[in-house]
């Protein structure tokens, strides 16, 4: 084992000080992942890594090192076809988990959606794995049953530990280190079926640039980052939301739809999706997060205008079916 690829020489690499540290290379934080994936990095050599390359802050070069080692390591299910890759990490705080109803109406248009999540640590948040029982997402614990369920009935959702369990693991060690290491960026980079869609949800704007040059670096050829609602992939119709899509070099924004803020609720709750989707209980904040969060799917993966992904979106949520 050369210096350069030995984990005493990344950490050294990483921590030398100011002057003396550096980034990893892609290659260097794929030897890195490797070893953790594998058990041949010790926990004293994973708690270094993880704080020292979150203080300097991740790159988009040591991301997709580190989402390779990941790809390497999973099973390749056969399967037909996989449109969007959702992953769904941060949780709700205020508003409900919209963007799942928005998953669910693509995914009844025809339209093959993977959800994945995990980390669900924060008292108070609403996590997909929560709702998804509730509109008529399976869940599911295996690749090969993720696979058989999106080909039959068009989605499903399946935790990050049931994909890889250490990734789960050091997700869970925010409540033990106080921070969030690169992971919490790279869980949103694994593409377990290799939709051609991958999607990006995140709230600090610093980290729109890393998940887009990252998605770029893993080839990612039809791509969307977005600083959404409470981090999830949520279009706010309330106010302007940046975007970012992998065949575009700057960020743009989609205007609000309302012309002032609206009313978040004090805790986040169920009720709501479903008595949107049943017309049980009318929400127009709801139906604009839903729709326009769709249209913006819908209009990347099929190169569409988005004023015609918005009106295609609106037919099919006019024409939904219960839950």
């Amino acid at each position: 084992m050369t210096e350069q690829l030995s984990l005493p020489g990344l950490i050294r690499a990483l921590g030398r000080g100011k002057k003396g540290s550096r980034n990893l290379t892609r290659a260097e934080a794929h030897y890195a992942m490797s070893s953790i994936l594998d058990g041949t990095m010790t926990q004293a050599q994973l708690g270094a890594l993880l704080m020292l390359m979150r203080v300097k802050e991740e790159t988009p070069e040591e991301i997709a090192g580190l989402v390779d080692a990941c790809h390497d390591a999973l099973p390749h299910p056969e399967m037909n076809r996989v449109d969007v890759n959702w992953p769904a990490y941060a949780g709700k705080k205020k508003q409900p988990s919209w963007y799942l109803l928005a998953a669910r109406l693509l995914a009844d248009n025809g339209i093959r959606v993977l959800l994945h999540g995990g980390g669900e640590h924060t008292a108070g948040r609403q996590y997909a794995r929560q709702i998804c029982p509730l509109i008529n997402i399976q869940v599911v614990d295996t690749l090969d049953s993720a696979a058989d369920v999106v080909n039959q009935q068009g989605i499903a959702y399946i935790a990050v530990k049931d994909v890889l369990p250490v990734m789960s693991d050091l997700i869970d060690m925010k409540a033990e280190l106080g921070l969030r290491s690169p992971v919490n960026t790279l869980v949103r980079h694994l593409n377990p079926l290799n939709a051609r869609l991958t999607l990006q949800g995140m709230f600090h704007p610093p980290y729109m640039a890393i998940h887009h040059e990252a998605a770029i670096l893993l080839g990612q050829q039809q791509n969307i980052v977005m600083k959404g609602d409470g981090g999830e992939f949520e279009v706010r119709p309330d106010s302007d939301t940046r975007i970012a899509v992998s065949d575009q070099s700057e960020p743009m924004t989609l205007p609000p739809v309302f012309n002032q803020r609206a009313v978040r609720p004090d805790q986040v709750q169920a009720e709501p999706l479903t008595e949107l989707w049943n017309e049980t209980e009318h929400n127009s904040y709801g139906e604009a997060a839903v729709c326009q969060t769709a249209a913006l799917v819908l209009s990347q993966l099929e190169g569409l205008p988005i004023e015609t992904a918005k009106q295609q979106t609106l037919n099919w949520w006019q024409n939904r079916g219960a839950l």
